[in-house]
């Protein structure tokens, strides 16, 4: 015969509920029924938004899980912690702003901006990670691709889109236009978060259209906080040697 824990979870399972066979650690003595049913409801809504925490963490696609606990806010000119937990509020998501990080190699870009988007996933916000080349390999392969399409389904929906890595690599007339596309789709409707490290003067010269450069840019800097790092880099600070 089964105990009564063990038909209280199968129950859970059946009903796809989190199972609970820690269940007499969250009871206390003398607690009503209703008290009892409270405690367990309480118990499945944490587990569900736990779930739904961790599978938004996983679609985001994130190369490392980044916190600002682990920045040191004290080693770089021009982001303080205190603006970036006035960010953490996320009333700039809600009013579809933008935030740019600018600056130099190795000064924390990316993760200040995985930071901002972890944060944003852990609150409850749907996020996408990707890199501008990975950006424009999906923007031209969405119509012959499966996964591709799939991958832009969820940018599409998302409410912030992080695009890392802006200026790295060259891109060409077609796929600037390509972008121009998707930024302007994106323009007052949802959240970029963008690192680059070159300043705005300076996309021109990687795009090869200078109209195109600029339509974008105008549609990023509308309603956008900037933020241009400056500082030694963190490869060259923690540089390893061999002897």
């Amino acid at each position: 015969m089964k105990s009564p824990l063990e038909t209280v979870n199968r129950l859970c399972k059946e009903l796809r509920l989190a199972e609970m066979p820690d269940i007499h650690e969250h009871l206390k003595e003398g607690m009503t029924p209703l008290e009892i049913l409270t405690t367990f409801l309480e118990y499945q809504s944490n587990a569900k938004n736990n779930k739904a925490t961790q599978t938004r963490i996983k679609k985001a696609g994130f190369t490392r899980i980044k916190t600002f606990k682990e920045y040191d806010f004290s080693l770089q000119d021009g982001v303080t912690a205190e603006q970036m937990r006035r960010l953490s509020d996320f009333v700039w998501l809600e009013q579809a702003f933008n935030v740019c990080f600018l600056g130099a190699p190795g000064l924390g870009k990316t993760h200040l901006a995985t930071a901002l988007g972890y944060t944003a996933a852990t609150a409850g916000y749907s996020v996408c990670f990707v890199t501008l080349e990975g950006l424009v390999r999906l923007l031209k392969t969405a119509e012959i691709s499966n996964s591709s399409k799939t991958r832009m389904g969820q940018l599409n929906r998302a409410n912030l889109i992080i695009i890392d890595e802006i200026g790295f690599l060259p891109v060409s007339d077609a796929e600037a236009h390509l972008l121009y596309s998707f930024v302007s789709a994106c323009y007052e409707t949802k959240s970029l978060v963008i690192t680059s490290n070159k300043g705005f003067d300076d996309w021109a010269g990687f795009m090869g259209d200078e109209v195109v450069a600029s339509a974008i840019i105008d549609r990023i800097i509308f309603k956008c906080e900037i933020f241009n790092l400056s500082g030694e880099g963190y490869r060259i600070r923690h540089r390893q040697t061999i002897l």
